[in-house]
């Protein structure tokens, strides 16, 4: 989990108007949905919660692939798929109030993530604590916290919560 000191609206005596900038990478799984609910618990506990949605398609160098299919025509197959689980968890969070901006990147997911962090000045970036499937297989999270971030890393259930 990330450095609990920096998280200030973690703590008890965190003023109501606390704001938070979250960057909650997404895939196709039920697990990344799981930054979704956590966005929304801080909202429901009063913290101002700006959410930074982000799919990743890594660059497919298969030649399995690229024999049947153009780099161009993976790219724009890619991009039309996040646009709708951009778009889902876009409303999601608009139904909970909270303001939210969607990405796309064609990147390494470990890189485009702590860049994209950093870019936009996030508070935390908002990860599963297991994932069995879609893009991040072994775990995104544990890559995060293990390469030198800037940005805390909090890992989240799939209802949103954060305790083990």
């Amino acid at each position: 989990m990330g450095n609990l000191a920096i998280m200030k609206h973690l703590k008890p005596d965190s003023p109501a108007n606390t704001f938070v900038r979250l960057l909650i990478p997404i895939d196709a799984s039920d697990e990344s949905r799981g930054g979704i609910l956590y966005a929304s618990h801080l909202a429901r506990a009063g913290i101002q919660v700006e959410a930074c949605v982000l799919f990743i398609a890594e660059p497919v160098r298969s030649w399995e692939v690229l024999r049947f299919y153009t780099e161009s025509e993976v790219r724009k197959h890619f991009q039309e798929r996040s646009a709708l689980f951009l778009k889902d968890a876009a409303k999601s969070l608009s139904e909970a109030g909270i303001n939210c901006r969607t990405y796309f990147r064609e990147a390494e997911a470990v890189s485009a993530v702590i860049d994209l962090a950093e870019e936009l000045g996030c508070s935390e970036i908002v990860v599963p604590r297991i994932h069995r499937l879609g893009l991040f297989p072994s775990g995104l999270g544990p890559k995060l916290i293990n390469r030198h971030c800037t940005t805390p890393v909090t890992l989240i259930n799939a209802d949103g919560s954060t305790e083990v």
